[in-house]
């Protein structure tokens, strides 16, 4: 069976448990909070959302203007069609044809351990892309902590944005995170910035791809990156990225590599992932440094059959995976 529609349908069972079980609960009288709509909007100040909020349409929060979101707050996006007028500025790149925020001034998303934000379908019977991403183009200083992102197309996509992303979950959406330098769209005002992102202790679990990247700069650290459909992590082209203390397995391929230089990592459990532990794809004719990992296992011939790179294919690069640690890290350890 194609792996899209396993994992979609697969996605679309797991949402549809909680959205009815969300319905259940404001039929029972047990949430009679009032919730906040919004159709296809910009915001023209500083704004709070706190509660229950419905997003009918894209809301763009432009240069010089922060949303903040408050400790609990549950926002939920409405699926809309490609040519629906609630579409802010097209589906062309870097924007998506779903509902979206997009934001080029600042967001701040502070959940708590006890009030975590969520952000997830509106749908009774949700599903993967059933809305875009909150789209960070071009901004500067934004945050992301203790949140659960689910059934996004991307959950966190980053165009020329720093962001700080920690303590919080991707679940069933197409990527977790995704984040590059601008390169596609000449003449915006972020054309040809990298991308800053810390990402820290979060939960990458059956979403179609875990963590993505381009010609950016990232350090990303003790996060849980699990039961991906396609990839744990995947660096593309030339970046300047830490990959240090992660638990990744048990996705078809844990790191994938394409034309990536300038990824270092190290001190992650890198394991029992399906096709390969780490895989070099066509054009990959770059070294890459692995030392001083766990690649759950002492038996250097069964290591080896999980690394795809030039033993396999001559014209690939070398991962270069010595010295290998000899036992699990304790990923969780700060």
């Amino acid at each position: 069976m194609n792996n899209n529609v396993t994992f979609y349908s697969y996605c679309r069972r797991s949402c549809l448990v909680s959205a009815l079980f969300i319905s259940f609960l404001n039929l029972a009288g047990c949430s009679r909070e009032k919730v906040m709509e919004l159709p296809m909007s910009t915001l023209a100040h500083d704004t709070t959302w706190s509660g229950q909020v419905l997003v009918n349409g894209d809301v763009y929060i432009p240069p010089g203007i922060t949303l903040t979101i408050e400790p609990g707050t549950t926002i939920r996006f409405k699926r809309i069609e490609e040519t629906s007028d609630q579409n802010m500025f097209g589906i062309d790149s870097p924007y998506y044809p779903q509902v979206e925020l997009i934001i080029r001034g600042r967001l701040l998303a502070r959940g708590t351990p006890k009030k975590p934000i969520v952000f997830t379908s509106a749908e009774i019977d949700p599903r993967a892309a059933d809305w875009g991403a909150l789209n960070f183009l071009g901004t500067e200083d934004n945050i992301v902590e203790y949140a659960k992102i689910l059934c996004a197309y991307n959950g966190i996509h980053a165009h020329g944005s720093s962001v700080r992303v920690a303590h919080s979950e991707f679940v069933k959406n197409g990527v977790g995170v995704s984040f590059k330098a601008e390169e596609e769209t000449p003449g915006v005002p972020w054309f040809g910035k990298r991308s800053n992102l810390v990402i820290t202790e979060n939960l990458f679990s059956k979403n179609k791809g875990g963590i993505g990247f381009r010609n950016s700069d990232a350090e990303i650290t003790h996060n849980e990156i699990r039961d991906n459909t396609f990839f744990g992590i995947w660096p593309k082209e030339n970046n300047k990225v830490s990959v240090r203390f992660n638990e990744i397995t048990n996705n078809k391929k844990g790191v994938y590599l394409y034309q990536a230089q300038g990824v270092v990592f190290d001190h992650n459990n890198i394991y029992d992932n399906r096709d390969y532990n780490i895989a070099m794809a066509e054009a990959q004719d770059f070294p890459v440094e692995a030392a001083n990992n766990w690649f759950g296992s002492r038996n250097r011939e069964k290591i080896d059959e999980l690394i795809f790179d030039n033993q396999d294919d001559s014209e690939m690069g070398v991962v270069r995976i010595d010295p290998i640690l000899e036992k699990a890290v304790d990923w969780e350890a700060k």
